[in-house]
Parts: C-alpha cells; sequence; structure tokens
C-alpha cells in the first residue's frame, strides 16, 4: 500500500519538476523558426512523433558564445563547434562554464533567420545546435 502511495505520490508531482518558466528573450524574427526546428539526428526517421522530433521550443533556445575549429592537416576539414556552456558536475549539481563539442549529428542545417547562434540542452547533452550564419 505504501508503495503504491509513493508511486501515485510520485506520478502526481512529476510534471511540476519539469515545468520551469523560460526567461530566454528571443527575438521575436526568430521564435516561430526555433519553435519548429527539428532535430538532425531524428529527422530521417518517421517514425518519432512531431513532438519528439523537436529541439524543443523557442522558450528553451539560448543564445550562446561559440566558436568554431578547422582541425590542421585534416585533406577535408570539416569545421568543429564549440559552445560555451556550463557543465554538470558528476553528482547532477552545476558545475563551472566550459568549451563543450557540439557533436555534429547535433548541428542543424538551417540558420535562424537573425544570423544568431542558439544552443537546447536538455539534461546532460546538446540536443541541438544552430550555427551562426556571417553576413558578407
Amino acid at each position: 500500500m505504501k508503495g503504491i502511495f509513493g508511486l501515485l505520490f510520485y506520478l502526481l508531482f512529476l510534471p511540476l519538476a519539469f515545468a520551469h518558466e523560460h526567461t530566454n528573450a528571443v527575438p521575436e524574427i526568430d521564435r516561430k523558426f526555433l519553435d519548429n526546428l527539428q532535430r538532425p539526428d531524428n529527422r530521417p526517421d518517421e517514425r518519432y512523433d512531431k513532438k519528439s522530433r523537436a529541439c524543443c521550443t523557442d522558450k528553451d533556445a539560448v543564445k550562446v558564445e561559440y566558436k568554431m575549429v578547422v582541425p590542421e592537416g585534416a585533406r577535408y576539414p570539416e569545421p568543429e563547434w564549440y559552445v560555451w556552456i556550463e557543465s554538470d558536475k558528476p553528482d547532477g549539481t552545476p558545475g563551472e562554464y566550459k568549451w563543450v563539442k557540439v557533436p555534429s549529428e547535433k548541428i542543424v542545417e538551417e540558420y535562424s533567420p537573425s544570423g544568431q547562434a542558439y544552443v537546447y540542452v536538455f539534461g546532460h547533452g546538446i540536443q541541438c545546435f544552430v550555427r551562426p550564419q556571417t553576413r558578407y
């Protein structure tokens, strides 16, 4: 009986643990783009529903500092992207900020309308990365 009560309590308050207010102010020009952005690592697989394929919402996108590094000596060098984000300690508490390499499968092909770089972080990993678009 105690186990059932505990399970019901857990299921009742679980949604509250994930509900949070988004304070990130995304420019109006980028909102629709970011709200409809699809995860690049899920695009080919249509078995997932639209929500599972999404990076998340425009309220979860964070403007981010970034750097691009081109590896030396590579025959056909592909740039590596790094973002300046907070890392978690082994116990799950927030740690220090550091440069984290963006996995290539998390880089979306499209650019935001404003050209701004954004990152979606979910759990302990990068969900999606929108590269900056340079304008000449």
